[in-house]
C-alpha cells in the first residue's frame, strides 16, 4: 500500500468569507463552534473583503499612535503571538511522521464507527475548519455517509436516538479540532475531560485527568494528556460514531472491539481482504516494533496516541495578527487594528474588555461561564432538551450553564458559533454576545437564519432553555465581564475585522491545508472518508455469528419487544401466608417499651455466626469489582439488598437478600416471634450471586408473588415464581444491556395488571435496557419506553435509581417519582392508558443526587410525600462530581391538575443524611406520624480485591476522598408532628456504623412496632429490632389489603386511618396507599402500618382500586387486620 498525499477533491461547499467565525467571549463558543473556508483549490492564500488581511489604502505604514497603544499592549501583556512553542508544540505535515500518518487515516476511517457510516473527519473535517460547517454535527445515520460539511444530512428513518426529532442528531456544534493541542486544562465545551491537578502543564502530560468514564478518579489508561486520554470517547457516543449497536458491551469493551476490528478478529466482513495487514504494517512502521504481532502494536491506548498525534499536527497559528505582534504594522486593516484597541481595552479604558477571558497568545483562560447564548437541538443527552454545561461535572451553580472560553484564533474559518451553533454569522454573535439580556429579544427560535435549518424549523424549547440560562445565578458572575450594551455598527465591524485577522493562512489554502486529508489511495481497508466519494454506500451490520445466549442482541431490532411468562403452577383462593394469621400481637414478642432499637447480631438470632461474622457476608470479587475501572467500581460499590415479604405458608415475614457473589441469593425464614432467622433453601435452580435486590409483586393476579433480582455485571433479570411445593422456579429472563438497581410495581392503564419500573444506572444502549414494561394479562412482559412517554426523550434513563409509583395528584391515574443520580430526578405524570407526561418542576426538583426514595404522609394532610435521599457534605464543598445539598422532602402540594410539588427540606430539618441509600416511611415510636429512617455511606473498596499498584492508588484515592462518610451511622428522623423532624439515631441506639445500601422496614415480630433490616456493603445484613411496642401510648393497627384478581395486592387502593392519639396532638388523619416500591435496592412488604398513640380505637376507610368506599367503624387498635376486596365484612359498610 502506498502512503502518499494526493490532492484531493476539494469540498463542494462555496461560502462568503463574510460568513466566517467566533464563538464569543466567555465561553459559548469561538474556534470552538463549527466552520467552512472556500474550499475551491487555488495555489494563493484568498483574501476576502473585510478579513483583515490586507491593509486599508490609508493605512500608515508608519507607526500611528493607534499602533504605539496596541505595542504597549502586547508588551504588557507579553505577547508574542505563537501559543505554541512555549507548549512545546508546533505544525507537522502528516506525511513527515509515521504516527501522525496513522493517526490520519484512523481519524478519517469510518472503520471506528459501529456501522460504518461516520467517522472522526465526518465533523472535523480540515476543509472546514477542522469542524463541518454546521450549526449541529450530523454523526451516524447520515443519507449519505461519504458526505461532510453542509451537504451532510439525517436520515430520519435510520434515526435511533428515543429523542430522535428529524433535526441534527449531535447535541452540540462540532468543535474545531485545530490547535486542540494548545489547551492545557481540559477538553470539550464543557471541560468533562479536565486536569485534577493545580499545576499547570503544557497539555496536561504526565498528569491526573478525570474524564465522565473515570467518575471520581483520574483515567487510569497508559494514555498521556488531554488529547491522548480524550480521544476514546467520541468512539462510543451512540449518535456520534457508535450507532445503537453492540448492547452486551460496556464502553470499554466496545472500544476493544473496534481495536479487534483493524487486527481483522472481529467484524472482519466490513473491511477488505488486505485491510488487518495494511493496518498492521501501518501501526508497526508508527511505533518502531517491525515484528510485533497485531496483538501487541494493535491496541487501543495506540489508537489514542495515533489519534492524538495527528490532531496534536494541526498547529495553525500564522496569522496576520501573528505578524503584526512580531513588528510588521502594515498586515493589519485600520478597522482591525481598531478592532484590537476595543477587544484588549477594559471597559473602564472604553473598550469591550474581551480580554480579560480572551487572554494571552491563545485568546483564552481556559476558564468556564455562563454568557446565555442560545440553546438549540437536542441537548446535552437531558431529557429537558437543555444543556447545562460546566455543572455536569462539577455540580457547582456557578457552573450551571457554563462553557469553556473559546480560543479565537481561526475563527475566521470555524462558523456556526455558540456551543450550539445558534449563529451563521460573526457580525451577529458579536452583537449578541456583547448584550444578550436585549438581544435575546429579536433572536429568531425559528432559526430560519441558519442555513442548516431551512426547511426544519425550530425547537419549541429552544427560547424557554435560553431565558433559563439568561436568569441563572451563573449568569451574574458572567455578565460583568461582558460589555453589557449595544454595540455600533462600527465597533461589530471593527471587531469582526481584527478577529477574521486572527486566521491562520494555511487554513485559508486549499492546498495547503489538504495535507491533512488522505487521498483514495491511502486506504487501508475500504473505508477511508473521501468526501463525496468513499464510502459509498451504508454497509450491512455484521454481529457475531454466534452471540452468547445470555447476552442482549447486538442492534435493538432484534430486541424481542415481548418476554413471555411461563407460569406453571396453578393459582390459589388467596395469599397462602393468610391462612393461620392471628388478628392479636404476638405473645411471644418481648419489648422494654423504650424508643430505642436493638441490634440482632447475636448467635441465637441466625444472622450471625459465633465470631460475630454475618453468617452469610456480602461481597463480589476482584473480577465482578474490577477496580481499573470505575465503571466497574461504582456499580458493584452500590449493589446489594435486601427486601422482606411472605416467602412461605405463614404470617411471619421473612428476608430476601442478594449478598452478592461471596453469599448468592439468600433466602431467610422467620422462626415466628423474636427467635429469629434461618435460611432456606427456596429456588429450584442456582442463579448466582450477581444481583442488587429483590422486587416483589404478583404479575399474573393467581395470589403468588413473584420474585426479580435486579442485575449487575451479568445481562438478564429473572423472573421467579412459587409452586405447590413452596419453592421458586424461573418463568422468564428479562435480557438487560445495563445494570438493575432500584425495582417497583403498579397498575398504570388500569387493567388489574402491575406494570415493572426497572431502574438502571450507568450509561448505555437505552434500546436494550427499556425502563418500562407493560404486563399483557400476567401471560408476557412487553417494553414499552416510547409508548409510555417514558423514553430517553422524555427522561433521563442513565443514572435512575429509585422509581416510586403513586396516585399523586388523585385524578385516579397513577404517577411516576424517579429519584435518579446527577440532578436527573423527574416527576412523570400519568396521563391515562399507562401514558406519562414530564412535569418536572426543577425549580424546585433540585436533589442533585437522587438516590433512595420512599412516598409517604408525613404530615397527615391526605396524600403522598416525597422523600428523596442524596449527598450531604458539611464544609459544602465537594471533593468528587457530587453535590452537596443533601436530601430532599418534597411536600405535596397537589389539588387537581398537575402534580405540584414543594420543596420543604429546610424547614424540616432532613437534608443532613450523609451519603444517603435505601430509605423508608415508618412510624418508629407509633405516635401517629411518619418518620423517616434512611442507611448512608459510600467510598469503601474491601480489602482482598485489589490486583495491582495501579488499582491499589485508586483503592486509596476513593478512601481520601470519601473518608467522612465511611462507618457513617444511619438517619432516623423522628417526626415532631409540626412539619419537623430531628434526626434521633443516637438517641435510639442506633450506633452501628454501616455503609448500608438496600433497607426494609418491617414488623417481623408482630408486636406492632416497625423493625429494620439493612446491607451493610461487602459484609452483610444488620438487623435492629425496635423495642416500643404496642404500649398504652404507642398502640397501632397494621392493615393487610387483598385486593381482587388480577390486582390481587390491591395496588392503588387508599386507606385511611381516623383516631385521636392522644396529647397534643390529638385527632388525626393517617393515609397510607397499597405500594409495591423500592426503597433502593429494598422493599417493604405489603402490610399498612398505623401508629395510634393511646388511641383504643379508630374508624378506617378504604377506597379500593376502582372507586368502591369502605367505612369501617370503632376498631379496636393493637390488632392486625386483614381486609379481602372480594367480601366485605360484618363490621364495615360501603361508603357512598
Amino acid at each position: 500500500m502506498t502512503l502518499r498525499i494526493v490532492a484531493a477533491v476539494a469540498g463542494r461547499y462555496l461560502l462568503a468569507l463574510g460568513l466566517l467565525a467566533l464563538l464569543s467571549a466567555c465561553g459559548g463558543g469561538g474556534s470552538s463552534g463549527g466552520g467552512a473556508v472556500p474550499s475551491t483549490p487555488d495555489t494563493n492564500t484568498p483574501t476576502d473583503p473585510d478579513t483583515g488581511g490586507d491593509p486599508d489604502p490609508d493605512t500608515d505604514p508608519e507607526a500611528s499612535p493607534l499602533d504605539q497603544w496596541l505595542r504597549t499592549v502586547i508588551t504588557t501583556k507579553g505577547l508574542t503571538g505563537d501559543p505554541a512553542t512555549p507548549r512545546q508544540q508546533a505544525q507537522a505535515i502528516p506525511d513527515s511522521d509515521p504516527t501522525i500518518k496513522l493517526g490520519q487515516l484512523l481519524f478519517f476511517s469510518h472503520s471506528l464507527s459501529g456501522d460504518l457510516t461516520a467517522s472522526c473527519a465526518s465533523c472535523h473535517h480540515p476543509d472546514f475548519g477542522g469542524s463541518d460547517a454546521l450549526s449541529l454535527g450530523i454523526g451516524v445515520s447520515p443519507v449519505d455517509a461519504s458526505l461532510v460539511g453542509p451537504e451532510r444530512r439525517l436520515n430520519p428513518d435510520n434515526d435511533l436516538d428515543p429523542a430522535a426529532d428529524g433535526k441534527p442528531n449531535m447535541h452540540r456544534n462540532s468543535q474545531t479540532v485545530f490547535n486542540s493541542a494548545l489547551f492545557d486544562r481540559s477538553m470539550t465545551f464543557d471541560g468533562r475531560v479536565f486536569v485534577l491537578d493545580d499545576t499547570v502543564t503544557a497539555g496536561g502530560k504526565g498528569q491526573a485527568i478525570r474524564t465522565p468514564e473515570s467518575g471520581n478518579v483520574s483515567d487510569a489508561s497508559e494514555a498521556d494528556g488531554l488529547m491522548e486520554v480524550f480521544s476514546k470517547f467520541p468512539l462510543t457516543n451512540h449518535n456520534e460514531m457508535r450507532a445503537y449497536l453492540f448492547s452486551a458491551e460496556s464502553q470499554q469493551q466496545y472500544r476493544e472491539r473496534l481495536v479487534a476490528r483493524l487486527r481483522g478478529e472481529r467484524d472482519s466482513e466490513l473491511l477488505s481482504d488486505d485491510g488487518p495487514e495494511n493496518w498492521l504494517a501501518l501501526f508497526r512502521q508508527a511505533f518502531s516494533q517491525p515484528e510485533a504481532s497485531a496483538e501487541e502494536v494493535i491496541t487501543l491506548v495506540n489508537v489514542q496516541r495515533a489519534l492524538a498525534a495527528y490532531m496534536q499536527s494541526m498547529i495553525f497559528i500564522e496569522s496576520s495578527w501573528k505578524r503584526y505582534v512580531e513588528g510588521n504594522n502594515n498586515v493589519l486593516s485600520l478597522s482591525a487594528k481598531r478592532g484590537a484597541q476595543r477587544f484588549f481595552a477594559s471597559k473602564d479604558e472604553g473598550g469591550l474588555g474581551c480580554a480579560s477571558c480572551h487572554s494571552g497568545d491563545f485568546f483564552t483562560n481556559e476558564k468556564f461561564y455562563n454568557v446565555a447564548f442560545p440553546q438549540i437541538g437536542r441537548g446535552f443527552m437531558r431529557a429537558e432538551k437543555d444543556d447545562i454545561g460546566r455543572w455536569a461535572s462539577t455540580r457547582k451553580e456557578e457552573d450551571r450553564y457554563a462553557f469553556r472560553v473559546p480560543s479565537l484564533l481561526n475563527i475566521g474559518a470555524t462558523q456556526p458559533y455558540g456551543h450550539a451553533g445558534s449563529f451563521d454569522l460573526l457580525q451577529e454573535t458579536i452583537r449578541y454576545h456583547a448584550d444578550p439580556r436585549g438581544e435575546i429579544e429579536t433572536y429568531d427560535f425559528s432559526l430560519a437564519s441558519l442555513a442548516q435549518f431551512q426547511g426544519l424549523g425550530g425547537y419549541e424549547y429552544s427560547e424557554s432553555h435560553t431565558r433559563k440560562a439568561l436568569e441563572a445565578s451563573s449568569f451574574l458572575l458572567a455578565e460583568s465581564l461582558l460589555p453589557g450594551r449595544p454595540l455600533s455598527d462600527t465597533e461589530v465591524a471593527d471587531l469582526a475585522a481584527f478577529l477574521r485577522s486572527l486566521t491562520d493562512d494555511c487554513v485559508k489554502n486549499y492546498i495547503c491545508r489538504n495535507q491533512w486529508t488522505p487521498a483514495l489511495s491511502e486506504d487501508p481497508d475500504g473505508n477511508l472518508l473521501v468526501n463525496g466519494e468513499n464510502p459509498v454506500a451504508k454497509p450491512d451490520v455484521i454481529v457475531d455469528p454466534e452471540p452468547d445466549e445470555e447476552d442482549p442482541p447486538a442492534e435493538p431490532s432484534d430486541y424481542a419487544k415481548a418476554v413471555a411468562l411461563n407460569f406453571t403452577a396453578p393459582g390459589l383462593a388467596t395469599f397462602a401466608e393468610l391462612g393461620d394469621c392471628d388478628e392479636d400481637p404476638s405473645v411471644s414478642a418481648l419489648n422494654s417499651g423504650l424508643n430505642v432499637f436493638l441490634p440482632r447480631h447475636d448467635l441465637a438470632f441466625g444472622l450471625y455466626g459465633f465470631m460475630g461474622s454475618p453468617s452469610h457476608p456480602h461481597g463480589f470479587n476482584a473480577e465482578t469489582w474490577d477496580v481499573s475501572d470505575v465503571f466497574s467500581i461504582e456499580p458493584t460499590m452500590v449493589s446489594g439488598g435486601v427486601s422482606a415479604g411472605y416467602l412461605d405458608d405463614n404470617c411471619w415475614l421473612d428476608l430476601a437478600y442478594a449478598g452478592g457473589e461471596a453469599s448468592g441469593m439468600i433466602f431467610y425464614r422467620n422462626r415466628g416471634g423474636q427467635a429469629g432467622f434461618d435460611s432456606m433453601e427456596l429456588l429450584d435452580d442456582d442463579p448466582g450471586g450477581l444481583f442488587t435486590g429483590v422486587g416483589m409483586a404478583d404479575l399474573n393476579g393467581d395470589y403468588r408473588r413473584e420474585m426479580l433480582f435486579g442485575n449487575i455485571k451479568q445481562k438478564n433479570v429473572p423472573v421467579y415464581s412459587s409452586n405447590s411445593s413452596n419453592k421458586y422456579y424461573r418463568v422468564a429472563n428479562i435480557s438487560m444491556s445495563r445494570h438493575t438497581y432500584g425495582m417497583s410495581f403498579s397498575d398504570t392503564n388500569n387493567d388489574g395488571y402491575p406494570e415493572i419500573f426497572l431502574a438502571h444506572w450507568v450509561p448505555g444502549n437505552v434500546l436494550t435496557a427499556p425502563v418500562f414494561w407493560k404486563n399483557n394479562g400476567g401471560e408476557e412482559l412487553m417494553h414499552f419506553d416510547g409508548e409510555s412517554g417514558l423514553s430517553s426523550d422524555s427522561m433521563s434513563q442513565d443514572f435512575n435509581f429509585s422509581p416510586q409509583f403513586a396516585d399523586m395528584n388523585s385524578d385516579g391515574e397513577i404517577d411516576l417519582l424517579l429519584a435518579s443520580d446527577f440532578g436527573t430526578s423527574v416527576v412523570m405524570q400519568g396521563e391515562g392508558g399507562g401514558r406519562f407526561s414530564n412535569v418536572t418542576d426543577r425549580a424546585v426538583v433540585s436533589d442533585e443526587n437522587g438516590m433512595g426514595a420512599a412516598l409517604g404522609d408525613y404530615d397527615n394532610d391526605g396524600d403522598l410525600d416525597w422523600f428523596v435521599t442524596s449527598i450531604y457534605d458539611p464544609n459544602g464543598e465537594s471533593e468528587g462530581n457530587w453535590g452537596v445539598t443533601g436530601n430532599r422532602l418534597y411536600r405535596n402540594n397537589s389539588h387537581g391538575g398537575d402534580v405540584v410539588l414543594e420543596n420543604i427540606t429546610g424547614e424540616a430539618g432532613v437534608a443532613d443524611g450523609g451519603w444517603g441509600w435505601g430509605a423508608c416511611f415508618a412510624d418508629f415510636n407509633n405516635d401517629g406520624f411518619l418518620d423517616i429512617f434512611h442507611v448512608n455511606g459510600f467510598g469503601t473498596i474491601p480489602d482482598g480485591i485489589v490486583r495491582n499498584e495501579s488499582e491499589q492508588n485508586t483503592k486509596d484515592y476513593y478512601q481520601r476522598v470519601t473518608q467522612e462518610y465511611f462507618d457513617s451511622l444511619p438517619r432516623l428522623f423522628i417526626n415532631q408532628g409540626d412539619g419537623t423532624f430531628q434526626d434521633q439515631a443516637v438517641q435510639w441506639g442506633l450506633m452501628l456504623p454501616s455503609d448500608g445500601r438496600g433497607i426494609t422496614c418491617l414488623d417481623y415480630d408482630r408486636d406492632g412496632d416497625m423493625d429494620v433490616a439493612l446491607l451493610d456493603h461487602s459484609k452483610g445484613l444488620q438487623f435492629f429490632s425496635n423495642q416500643t411496642g404496642n404500649g398504652p401510648a404507642s398502640r397501632f393497627l397494621s392493615v393487610r389489603l387483598v385486593g381482587a384478581a388480577p390486582n390481587t395486592e390491591a395496588l392503588g387502593a387508599k386507606v385511611q386511618v381516623f383516631a385521636d392519639v392522644g396529647g397534643e396532638l390529638g385527632e388525626q388523619t393517617q393515609t397510607r396507599f397499597s405500594m409495591a416500591n423500592t426503597n433502593f435496592n429494598g422493599q417493604n412488604p405489603p402490610d399498612l402500618h398505623f401508629g395510634l398513640g393511646s388511641a383504643q380505637q379508630a374508624d378506617i376507610t378504604i377506597t379500593w382500586p376502582g372507586g368502591v368506599r369502605w367505612r369501617c367503624e370503632e376498631q379496636t387498635s393493637n390488632r392486625f387486620l386483614i381486609f379481602d376486596q372480594r367480601s366485605l365484612p360484618g363490621t364495615c359498610a360501603i361508603a357512598p
